[in-house]
């Protein structure tokens, strides 16, 4: 099983400028975006003012962008945070190749 750990700064104040508590966060959500696929896919919600997260699991080998959104107790979300990319590479070798490819030709 492989982990990917994913570290942040809870925003301190509100697009207004207004401060934003830690207690006025309710949720963090993470986001996987693929290069090859553009739709966005949740891959977690983390509760309360946490500042990190560990995914865990099989991951799919290229790209992945990892984008983040805070929620407050009021259920405002924020923009998307700053992408944070990473690759997956390949663990398996690849195939040997064929040996005893032929040609016939006929008319």
């Amino acid at each position: 099983m492989s982990t990917v750990t994913l570290n942040w700064t809870l925003p301190t104040t509100r697009v207004d400028g207004s401060p934003l508590a830690t207690t006025d966060i309710d949720h963090v959500d993470i986001f996987d975006v693929s290069t090859a696929d553009p739709a966005s896919e949740k891959v977690a919600t983390i509760p309360g003012a946490a500042t990190s997260f560990i995914l865990s699991g099989t991951f799919t080998v290229g790209f992945h962008n990892y984008t983040a959104t805070v929620t407050d107790t009021q259920g405002n979300v924020s923009g998307p945070s700053n992408v944070a990319s990473l690759t997956v590479a390949s663990t398996l070798s690849p195939p040997s190749p064929i040996a005893d490819l032929t040609a016939v030709f006929a008319q």
